[in-house]
């Protein structure tokens, strides 16, 4: 064994002595390998027979010898590709980051449905010759890191040629959101290039070079797909900053791009994609928590001095209706249990699922809002044409979307029975007092004079409510005239039986104003409100 240890080393030692590539020749790469069979096939045998250690410790640092420069060599086969030797520099354009000015960045991929081969031909059949005799050696776990080691710099030009970085969350750490939406926009399909192409060109390369080693394979392959975890990784930084409601529809396309890719996805991130998007989907749940904080938070000592739209009404009805268009990722995300496997049914003809309460829920909170607005006037009609005017902006939001099915007829009534009554109250408030004019002392009988007087009584109130009505705003056109009709049909009789009582009096050349004329000043008055 001692003669055969010599003839070995000094096989063995000729290989190692060579300032080249073993695999620039492929009869030295034979050889050697033929050796390290030799040398690996010995020390087994000797493992079951001999009691000579220090004769098994010889073997055995020869044996680490070996190893050292497969390693080497191993990773010199790696490292072989590269795009500019193997990719051409079609499809691809230069990058518009100033930091990375020397980086080619991929123009749009289409087909997703392709394998990258990342090595040359029979590179990846080298490279798996060396892989076995080291983990035959008992080297397996130092082939695996060489491996994902050579691997890093390829995976880190890749990921940059998709316009994004592996560390987009140490990078931006500190940028505002317009500069984070940019980043996010390129984040998304880079996503999907990475989980349908290069994960699965990397997954057949690992099972490749390892072949019938599947603990090697999946260890190498575990630690090279390290820099595609710390891409993902800006999702969960995404999540934690993204608090204010204008981030909903970025966190929401990226929880979109995670389920776009659970059909591809490598079982070995199944528990970091399904972490993301718990974290991604806490995150939505609480925007909407933050919605209502900002609308009970909108001051209530601000107010449209004509009584029109309000803001904070134009803002959350038309966040909702932007909101809808996301309406089953939503839906998904609300009656998920994160933590739990299952997945819930959706009936997208239901009105009572946890996104339609919690949408119902924010518009209450925002009719609540508005009710407390109303009060600042001090002036009660005024107050219910505010009232009148963002009630009816919010149905016709409603009725304009998905807000409509998801809400549910029941919840329609409620509204639209909130905004009837704000209207009698207007009326009440305003022609009320109108019709007691007219109606003061009618049982007891009056005087030609006294009805005069209550005419004229009247024509004055009219005239002084149009002269301030009429720089109020009404901002649906149906809606003027709709009260228009109901103020009519309230005073219009009240005021002919006014005239009827002055003409029962006998009373002789007494002027007074034709009914016909006051409904014509009521018309003006609402045309006036609605601007038209």
């Amino acid at each position: 064994m001692e003669d055969t240890l010599q003839a070995l080393d000094d096989l063995i030692s000729q290989f190692l002595s060579l300032n080249r590539s073993l695999w620039s020749s492929s009869d030295d790469a034979d050889a050697f390998l033929e050796a390290v069979d030799e040398l690996t096939s010995t020390i087994h045998g000797l493992e079951n027979t001999s009691e000579d250690h220090a004769l098994l410790e010889s073997f055995d640092l020869l044996l680490e010898r070996c190893s050292v420069r497969l390693k080497d060599e191993f990773q010199r086969l790696i490292t072989t590709s590269s795009f500019n030797d193997y990719h051409g520099d079609h499809n691809i354009k230069k990058s518009q980051d100033e930091d990375e000015s020397h980086t080619f960045v991929a123009l749009p991929i289409r087909d997703f449905d392709i394998i990258v081969d990342a090595l040359p031909e029979g590179v990846a059949t080298e490279a798996h010759r060396i892989a076995r005799r080291m983990i035959a050696a008992g080297f397996g776990d130092i082939c695996a890191e060489t491996y994902a080691s050579a691997r890093h710099s390829f995976i880190d030009e890749s990921i940059a040629r998709l316009g994004v970085h592996a560390h987009l969350a140490e990078r931006f750490k500190s940028a505002s959101w317009e500069e984070l939406d940019t980043q996010i926009m390129r984040w998304i399909p880079a996503i999907r290039v990475v989980f349908h192409i290069l994960i699965p060109s990397e997954r057949h390369l690992c099972n490749c070079i390892f072949d019938g080693f599947t603990s090697y394979s999946d260890l190498a392959f575990a630690t090279a797909c390290k820099p595609f975890l710390q891409l993902l990784s800006f999702a969960n930084f995404i999540a934690a900053a993204g608090h204010n409601p204008e981030s909903l529809f970025r966190i929401v396309d990226m929880y979109d791009a995670l389920t776009y890719i659970l059909p591809v996805l490598d079982e070995a991130f199944d528990h970091e994609i399904a972490a993301l998007r718990e974290c991604l989907g806490l995150s939505i749940k609480g925007i909407f928590v933050s919605l209502e904080k900002l609308i009970r938070g909108d001051s209530s000592e601000s107010a449209p001095p004509d009584g029109g739209l309000h803001p904070i009404t134009r803002y959350v009805m038309n966040y909702l209706m932007a909101a809808c268009a996301s309406r089953r990722t939503l839906e998904e995300v609300m009656h998920l249990d994160f933590g739990c496997a299952e997945t819930c049914l959706i009936n997208p003809d239901r009105p009572t699922s946890l996104l339609a309460v919690r949408l119902a829920w924010i518009v209450d909170v925002l009719i609540e809002n508005l009710e407390s607005k109303s009060r600042i006037y001090g002036h009660v009609p005024l107050g219910c044409v505010f009232l009148i005017n963002n009630g009816i902006y919010i149905i016709k939001k409603v009725n304009g979307c998905e807000l409509k099915v998801l809400l549910g007829e029941d919840w329609m009534r409620v509204i639209s029975a909130k905004v009837h009554q704000w209207v009698l109250e207007y009326r009440q408030a305003t022609w009320g007092r109108a019709i007691m004019i007219l109606e003061r002392d009618r049982r007891s009988g009056s005087s030609s004079s006294v009805v005069v007087e209550k005419l004229n009584h009247f024509h004055n109130f009219v005239q002084a409510v149009c002269q301030v009505q009429s720089r109020w705003v009404l901002v649906e056109k149906q809606q003027a005239m709709d009260l228009s009709t109901m103020v009519e049909e309230l005073v219009i009789p009240v005021y002919r039986d006014t005239i009827e009582m002055l003409n029962e009096t006998e009373a002789v050349e007494v002027s007074y104003v034709r009914p016909e004329d006051v409904k014509l000043q009521i018309q003006h008055l609402f045309k006036a409100m609605a601007k038209l």
